[in-house]
């Protein structure tokens, strides 16, 4: 990989993220979610985001969110697990190509309230080649100044009950719940207003 480094925007970002106090801090982590950020030069960060592969007894089948899963309790650190799963899900290798710029909040999501999971923020030195892994269906980068055009309330299926929705609509992707809550909290940071 080449030696690239940082945009300005994401050193910008790091450095606003690192003042950031988080009440939930030293929260249980459950799972973990990386979110992908490039800076395509002339339009601006950009995050990765998958489609979940169609799979029996999964609660976020077919579903779109960041790459990511579940810590290995007593086995891995969160950390740890996020590099795990990154590289098996989309075969990016966080050390090589990606810097910490640090976390959002703790979030729960709607199907597992019980469940803490910890987005961590990553810039990448350099855009990665994706190579999605057997739990993912596909993966696409999102323009994030974009998102907020997006925005509307959605009719979704879940547990075979229609819910309407938060949502940003993507390409005719539907993304909500946990995954548009970090969305939606990493926006106003990156100075992108909703």
């Amino acid at each position: 990989m080449p030696n690239a480094e940082l945009s300005s925007n994401l050193h910008h970002l790091k450095e606003k993220l690192g003042s950031i106090h988080r009440s939930n801090e030293g929260a249980q982590v459950e799972a973990v979610v990386a979110i992908l950020l490039w800076d395509e030069p002339g339009r601006g960060p950009q995050t990765l985001l998958v489609q979940r592969a169609e799979r029996e007894g999964d609660p976020w089948s077919g579903q779109i969110g960041l790459p990511g899963g579940r810590v290995k309790q007593g086995i891995e650190t969160p950390r740890t697990a996020l590099h795990r799963e990154v590289e098996e899900e989309v075969g990016v290798k966080l050390e090589e190509v990606g810097v910490e710029l640090g976390s959002l909040s703790v979030g729960h999501p709607m199907r597992r309230m019980g469940m803490g999971v910890q987005p961590w923020v990553y810039g990448l030195r350099v855009k990665p080649r994706v190579t999605i892994g057997p739990e993912i269906a596909s993966s696409f980068w999102v323009n994030l100044p974009e998102l907020p055009s997006t925005m509307k309330v959605t009719e979704i299926t879940t547990s075979d009950k229609p819910w309407n929705v938060e949502s940003f609509v993507v390409e005719g992707k539907v993304v909500w719940g946990f995954t548009y809550r970090v969305l939606t909290e990493l926006l106003p940071i990156l100075e992108i207003p909703l």
